[in-house]
């Protein structure tokens, strides 16, 4: 720990793995902070213990001071589009209508909050604060005009509301195209919607599933409305289909399906356009053309074309002013459909702002250490256990159908935690991740005490202190020989730039306070495309440059309504990229590989996606592109709150296999009531926290007196400043806290909010943001930055060893039809439970009982080690369905009984075998692939007894990598096997095998065959004679993988097999195990060049 130091505090900067774009997203309010001492004294309208208020304030002098505010037509203009109901208040007051006292304590009180909301929060609400899209220069610049735009449109809530009603009406639909819903699919009898968004933005939530009977007409509806086709056209087409049945009940049919959303309209605004409302508008017009429309609808679309007007002259118009135009915008929609919320509007600031390129090499090294630090903890459990289940259920490399995947009946299902729909998939325990974080949670926790104890504010995070946090148990040399984690394509750092005068700034005397972040480059920009004009070029071009996740991945934009019509205002979003992935809302696939609306790309829907996994990762495919997607949500719309599952788990995939996302993160610590800031050079990481302790605080039965007694004991106790910012949530405001006024802010919002916590404000560090001043006199702006970061890499050209994700035109097609083996067929598969300590026990004493004893009719078994999440061993056996009915279950029965009595486990479950055809080799390879499996199960088994009994003098490590090179080269052939073991790509956080490990296997390793140091060693014969008994199932199965020109996952999947019946379920062990056959094989390379 130590006091704060300008610059990196002598610490020499290492290149980073990211780069910061050079377009960036500035956010700030337009109104300048109010210098001190002229904002209104709002302390006697406190509520005192009677609640008529502890000031002596009259109503006059309440209604005065509410006149004053509204005299401010910024002020005023920014509360009306905030909050209707504190707008209708000042209107009364305004008109002289009699309002209740307490009622104006509260409107002056929330007028308060508002004025310092708008002079010091940055993040974009209404015309509080906007946003502009800045970059970098040689010397810094901050220009700051007068000529703010304003980006006005209907709020998404209302428009689908009064959609949806438009689509009740068949006149309306007649000229629309309308497409089956891809989300849809049969259950049973059932057509299943599983998610029904809610318009508008009242409190119904979104339907968790809607079904309607799948009747043949139903289903001939769904076929032929694959691509779009014009209501008008269906309608004729259904009536010649089905003689008698009138044009009226067949539209009818096809309103109702709509309005359960089988059917699709194009009258829903797409996600990506610019203008919601001219869109409606444009079609109703084009409809109206081929047909008179129903009074009530002219009404409604003239009302609507009047509304748009108004509100381009209300955009049009400077801030303060135009108000006219909007009001009685509003006063229309508010008739056409009634709501508290009814525009969006976004405000583009007039600045130009340049920053040094000290800023980006300063953010550029914080996203070095926040990775370094992130990358010590494991990505999101419920998706790790997802990638765990799902390899259980189809294995590695199978490609399963996105929606079969999902599907809760025929599928897995959502992961844990999913809500639309909710699904029944829990979050069970897993056992430690190896590269966990506990080490860092410890220190961390010992950090933020001993900062607590000494009444520190600030951690400096150093080099020294970055190693111990990042390097977590393993030591730095450990770091150091092994690759680090994968990298993320992409991510945004959001943090307040602060400096005293730009001179300052340029001289690169600074400070940057973190403030948020997002997953994905330019998600920060999202929403506010329409808002910047021709520099959203620049945040398009920003997202196409982000690399892809995998060698040859192709990245899509993934659009889809969220579950309420109002959070659209946020999911609208400007088309990004060039492939698009469409789920639940209109989309017309018709025209093939080029986009409906003439651009280039694809836009893909639920049917065209599958997920396949290896034993790192899950990846979803687009099987008809052949390549792998990875889909993007350019956007700061939360998809665990706000998105469909579908939609949810292709935002979330990515995040499979990779470490948790560079952010600052506490973790255990996270519950102390104290933190001190957290500094790595001139970036706060950090900002110093208070938790209040006591209950009462937030108690609403607490009374305004002895809340101020505790309040002034916590803080004394904890050492609290007086200026702090209130944070709940997303709700942020800065207070002083030695103002009454502010501090009954505060209890406000720890009643209403509980959990609230304080946080110094970013400019306790000491640097203000005079940088921002508009002139010498003048006071700086609260400001926030975001920073994309982009990976400066791309990934290799060549696959991952291991991975069965592949690359490009080799990726699988999903297997429509189940290969399935239940008790009765010619396959059985028990599992008998039991420890996981017990199982070499086991497999060297008590399996080769059960074995000697198998039916004749049986020509191959096999067996492996799992956990779901409790031990066992899974036995497969093969043969005559009758054999092993009648003859070889009863006896399965009765050894499990004996290990039972013994106390060894002997739980037996039967279970249905589904092989991992693509996993091996395809459907051609199975036969040869489970002799295979035989053969290394018995050769397994022999080597399982030679340990056993202490006849075979080898550590099981040294004999797991020796067993490596043999099964290779069986495969492969020599040449290609041990190239393949040399160059197979450890994961992160693989540790080295030990020194004397090495020389051994250094020692005795031969690829060529001949194993002559081996035979010499006491059970190496015995060793070899197993081996060579293993031999030709393993030739015969390599001879056909190289036919069927397999590549190398099969031969990957089977060494790890081979460790997992040999060794058991031991990540660490078996990488240690294949770093030790690589080490004695260039060794034993090098030996062979040098003595030739």
């Amino acid at each position: 720990m130590a006091a704060p130091a300008p610059h990196s505090g002598g610490d020499t900067p290492v290149p980073s793995a990211f780069r910061c774009s050079d377009t960036l997203l500035f956010r700030a309010a337009p109104r300048p902070p109010e210098p001190p001492g002229t904002a209104p004294d709002e302390d006697d309208v406190l509520d005192g213990p009677d609640g008529q208020g502890a000031g002596g304030v009259t109503e006059a002098d309440l209604r005065a001071r509410l006149r004053r505010a509204a005299a401010d037509a910024r002020l005023r203009e920014a509360v009306s589009l905030a909050s209707p109901s504190l707008s209708r208040t000042l209107d009364a007051v305004l008109a002289g209508e009699p309002v209740r006292v307490k009622q104006l304590r509260r409107a002056v009180r929330a007028l308060a909050r508002y004025r310092l909301r708008m002079s010091g929060r940055a993040t974009p609400f209404g015309t509080m604060a906007g946003v502009a899209a800045i970059g970098f220069d040689e010397a810094p610049k901050a220009g700051w005009g007068e000529r703010h735009r304003k980006a006005v449109r209907p709020d998404m809530g209302w428009l689908t509301e009064v959609v949806a009603r438009l689509e009740r009406e068949p006149a309306v639909l007649r000229p629309l195209r309308v497409t089956a819903n891809d989300l849809c699919f049969v259950r049973g009898d059932r057509l299943v919607v599983p998610y029904l968004p809610a318009p508008g933005a009242g409190t119904r939530p979104a339907a968790q599933e809607v079904s309607v009977r799948a009747s043949e007409v139903v289903l001939r509806l769904i076929r032929r409305a694959a691509t779009p086709v014009r209501f008008a056209d269906l309608v004729p087409e259904l009536v010649a289909a089905y003689p008698g049945v009138a044009a009226a009940t067949v539209e009818r049919l096809l309103v109702d399906l709509i309005g359960s959303e089988v059917l699709l309209t194009e009258l829903r605004p797409p996600l990506d356009g610019a203008d919601p409302l001219g869109h409606v508008l444009a079609l109703l017009a084009r409809g109206a053309e081929a047909e008179e429309l129903p009074e009530v609808v002219t009404r409604t679309v003239a009302e609507m074309a009047a509304i748009q007007s108004e509100l381009i002259a209300y955009a049009a118009a400077p801030l303060g002013s135009g108000l006219d135009a909007r009001d009685s915008a509003r006063r229309r929609m508010t008739a056409l459909h009634p709501c508290d919320q009814l525009l969006q509007v976004d405000l583009g600031l007039d600045v130009d702002i340049r920053l040094p390129e000290a800023v980006r090499a300063e953010v550029e090294a914080a996203a070095e250490a926040l990775w370094r630090l992130a990358s010590a903890r494991p990505g999101p459990a419920h998706l790790r256990q997802y990638h765990e289940d799902f390899l259980e259920r189809y294995g590695a490399g199978r490609s399963v159908p996105l929606k079969e995947l999902l599907d809760p009946d025929g599928g897995l299902g959502g992961p844990a935690g999913y809500r639309l729909p909710a699904t029944a998939r829990t979050l069970r325990g897993t056992p430690a991740d190896p590269r966990g974080p506990q080490d860092q949670d410890r220190l961390l926790t010992e950090l933020a005490q001993e900062a607590s104890l000494n009444g520190e504010r600030e951690i400096v995070l150093d080099d020294v202190l970055l190693e111990r946090l990042a390097g977590g148990a393993g030591s730095a040399a450990d770091a150091r020989s092994t690759p680090p984690p994968p990298l993320p394509p992409s991510f945004e750092i959001l943090a307040q730039l602060l400096a005293a005068t730009p001179e300052a700034l340029a001289d690169g005397d600074f400070r940057l306070a973190v403030t948020g972040g997002a997953r994905t480059a330019g998600a920060h920009a999202g929403r506010f495309g329409f808002v910047l004009g021709a520099d959203d070029a620049r945040v398009t071009e920003l997202v196409r440059q982000v690399p892809g996740a995998a060698p040859g991945a192709v990245t899509a934009q993934l659009r889809f309504p969220p579950p309420r019509g109002a959070t659209a205002n946020v999911a609208l979003v400007p088309r990004r990229l060039e492939h698009t992935i469409t789920l639940g809302a209109f989309a017309d696939r018709s025209g093939g590989a080029e986009g409906a609306d003439g651009s280039d790309g694809t836009d893909l829907g639920v049917s065209d996606l599958a997920v396949v996994a290896d034993v790192h990762r899950l990846a979803v495919v687009a099987p008809r592109l052949g390549r792998e997607v990875v889909p993007v949500v350019p956007s700061m719309l939360a998809t665990v709150w706000h998105a469909p599952n579908a939609a949810r788990f292709l935002h979330e995939v990515t995040e499979n296999g990779l470490p948790a996302w560079p952010r600052w993160r506490w973790g255990t610590a996270d519950t102390l009531p104290y933190l001190p800031r957290v500094r790595r050079g001139r970036t706060v990481l950090s900002p110093a926290r208070w938790r209040p302790t006591d209950p009462a605080l937030q108690d609403r039965a607490t009374d305004p007196g002895a809340w101020e007694r505790l309040f002034d004991a916590w803080r004394s106790r904890w050492r609290v400043p007086d200026r702090v910012e209130s944070v709940s949530g997303d709700n942020r405001i800065a207070l002083d806290l030695r103002r009454p006024f502010h501090r009954g802010l505060l209890r406000d919002e720890w009643l209403r909010r509980p959990g609230g916590v304080l946080q110094e404000l970013p400019t306790s560090c000491g640097y203000g943001t005079g940088w921002l001043a508009e002139g010498p006199q003048g006071a700086g702006r609260v400001n926030e930055i975001a920073f994309p970061l982009v990976r400066r890499e791309r990934p290799t050209a060549a696959p991952v060893r291991g991975s069965a994700v592949r690359p490009v035109a080799v990726v699988p097609a999903p297997r429509r039809v189940r290969t399935a083996y239940g008790p009765g067929s010619r396959w059985l598969y028990a599992k008998v439970y039991g420890s996981a300590e017990r199982q070499d026990e086991l497999l060297a004493h008590r399996l080769p009982s059960l074995l000697e004893g198998l039916p004749g009719a049986v020509d191959r078994w096999f067996y492996l080690r799992y956990r779901d999440p409790d031990s066992h061993l899974r036995l497969r056996f093969h043969g005559d369905p009758a054999a092993l009915t009648g003859d070889l279950l009863p006896r399965l029965a009765a050894w499990s009984d004996r290990l039972a009595e013994d106390g060894l486990g002997g739980r037996l479950v039967l279970d249905t075998y589904e092989p991992e055809l693509e996993r091996y080799g395809g459907a051609a390879a199975a036969a040869a692939a489970e002799r295979a499996f035989h053969a290394d199960s018995v050769a397994c088994l022999e080597q399982a007894a030679l340990l056993e009994r202490r006849e075979l003098a080898l550590d099981r490590t040294v004999l797991t990598a020796l067993g490596y090179v043999d099964l290779a080269c069986r495969i492969a052939g020599t040449t290609e096997g041990v190239r393949h073991l040399i160059d197979r790509t450890a994961p992160p956080g693989a540790a080295e095998p030990g020194r004397a490990a090495k020389d051994l296997a250094r020692e005795l390793v031969d690829p060529a065959g001949g194993w002559r140091h081996l035979r010499t060693l006491p059970g190496g014969p015995e060793l070899l004679a197993c081996w060579e008994r293993r031999a030709p199932a393993l030739a015969a199965y390599g001879t056909l993988l190289r036919e069927l020109g397999a590549g190398p996952g099969p031969l990957d999947a089977l060494l790890h097999m081979h460790h997992n019946r040999l060794t058991g379920i031991d990540r660490p062990a078996e990488e240690r195990s294949f770093a030790l056959a690589a080490v004695a094989l260039r060794s034993r390379l090098d030996r062979t060049r040098a003595e030739a």
